[in-house]
C-alpha cells in the first residue's frame, strides 16, 4: 500500500471518529449535506477539511498544493477518499468488526444437547 493510500486510511478512521464525538451538533447543522456514491450523505466540504486539518498536521502540509491544483473543496474531499457517508461507514465498519470477533471466538465447550 502507498503512502497516500495508508494516508487516506488514516484520515477516514479520523473523520469517522471525528463524526461519532460529534454527530449531535454536525446533524444539526448539516442542512447542506452532498449526495455520496453510497446512496447516503455528507457534511460539508469545508466541515470535513477543517475537521481532518485540525485532527491531522500532515493534512495542513498537502492543503495548499491541493487548493492550487483545484480549489473546489468537494473534489479535495474525494480525493481524499473522504466522499462517503459517515453514517453508513460506521455501521459497516461496526458489522466488520462484530463478525471479526465473532469468527475468532472459539467456544471452550461444545454445546451440550438435551
Amino acid at each position: 500500500m502507498s503512502f497516500f493510500e495508508k494516508f487516506k486510511s488514516a484520515l477516514q478512521q479520523k473523520w469517522l471518529e471525528y463524526f461519532q464525538a460529534n454527530r449531535s451538533w454536525i446533524v444539526l447543522h448539516s442542512r447542506e449535506d452532498v449526495d455520496t456514491p453510497d446512496g447516503g450523505s455528507r457534511p460539508c466540504a469545508y466541515l470535513i477539511l477543517g475537521a481532518i486539518n485540525a485532527m491531522e498536521p500532515r493534512t495542513r502540509d498537502l492543503m495548499v498544493p491541493f487548493c492550487q491544483l483545484n480549489t473546489d473543496p468537494d473534489k479535495i474531499v474525494e480525493v481524499l477518499g473522504l466522499h462517503f457517508d459517515p453514517e453508513k461507514e460506521l455501521v459497516k465498519r461496526s458489522e466488520k468488526t462484530i463478525q471479526a470477533e465473532d469468527a475468532g471466538v472459539i467456544p471452550l465447550l461444545p454445546d451440550s444437547e438435551e
